[in-house]
């Protein structure tokens, strides 16, 4: 073959390829975002598969009502049935007092019981100051638009705040300051969460009558809490009683202070989750400060 026919055939080569890259170029954006979102759409089942089951357990996991005080205790929360219609948080005796600073002075470990609840829409919070000798004061804030919806206040020892009633859903945090001269910016701090709770609390004492009132576990409609010295725990549980509260379950737990003192009581402490039903806030609220003045925190 001639110089001249090699270099048309050579020729007609070059444009048969040069086209045939040209249509494959054209289809190559859409090619490549086809199989792009294949690749996505498949590297997001897995995770999808596991959001959408795990969804549904973490929900029931959130709204199942717990009041064991052994719970409360661990984790600082507490978790109300759509029965609950009160909630009394208490502030205990040096829950004001800085954990950080070198030598621990509280005596449970946290500064409010429950520090965290999460309650169904249309419960009334009330806060129960039993921190001998100091006065507290509790400001809400709805998280979502970051207004202060309630504040309570200055309230001494031994008095409960006003109370106020949860309509909207959402988490609100709450916060006082210690009013310590030693840690003067030290806060309190602590959470609400409102939910449509489809769920009752169910009362972990046994007896049927659950005080001497006769108050059915079934209808209980308040919770509260106590921190006792384990000494006078037998005494403090009569009184209660006698007050028509009933004793739902108990922990035990060491003192955080070790030794014990007289601001703190004994080594060992217990804390009492209590129910009521058919009260008012304050024919709550009243008796159980009376109780909790007669205890030895200084």
């Amino acid at each position: 073959m001639n110089r001249i026919n090699k270099t048309r055939v050579l020729k007609n080569n070059v444009n048969r390829l040069t086209s045939t890259f040209s249509v494959y170029q054209s289809f190559l954006p859409l090619s490549v975002l086809i199989l792009s979102i294949s690749l996505l759409l498949s590297s997001f089942a897995i995770p999808y598969n596991v959001l959408a089951q795990s969804q549904p357990q973490l929900q029931k996991q959130v709204e199942q009502p717990n009041i064991k005080a052994s719970n409360i205790y661990q984790t600082q929360t507490i978790v109300l049935g759509k029965n609950i219609k009160n909630l009394v948080i208490l502030i205990p005796n040096e829950g004001h007092e800085d954990p950080t600073v070198p030598k621990d002075l509280r005596v449970i470990n946290q500064q409010y019981i429950p520090q965290n609840a999460i309650v169904n829409i249309g419960t009334t919070v009330t806060w129960l100051n039993a921190d001998a000798g100091h006065r507290h004061s509790v400001t809400l804030v709805d998280n979502n638009t970051k207004n202060i919806v309630y504040n309570s206040g200055r309230f001494a020892n031994f008095n409960a705040s006003k109370p106020f009633m949860l309509n909207n859903l959402g988490t609100f945090t709450y916060s006082g300051p210690s009013y310590d001269r030693a840690v003067p910016n030290y806060k309190m701090n602590g959470s609400i969460t409102v939910v449509n709770q489809p769920l009752a609390t169910n009362s972990n004492n046994t007896n049927t009558a659950a005080s001497s009132g006769g108050v059915r576990n079934n209808s209980i409609d308040t919770i509260a809490t106590l921190m006792v010295p384990s000494k006078l725990l037998s005494k403090t549980i009569s009184e209660l009683k006698s007050q028509d509260f009933t004793i739902d379950n108990q922990h035990s737990f060491r003192s955080i202070r070790g030794g014990g003192s007289a601001a703190g009581g004994d080594k060992q402490q217990v804390l009492l989750v209590l129910t009521s039903s058919g009260k008012n806030l304050n024919q709550v609220t009243s008796p159980l400060a009376q109780v909790a003045s007669t205890l030895p925190y200084r």
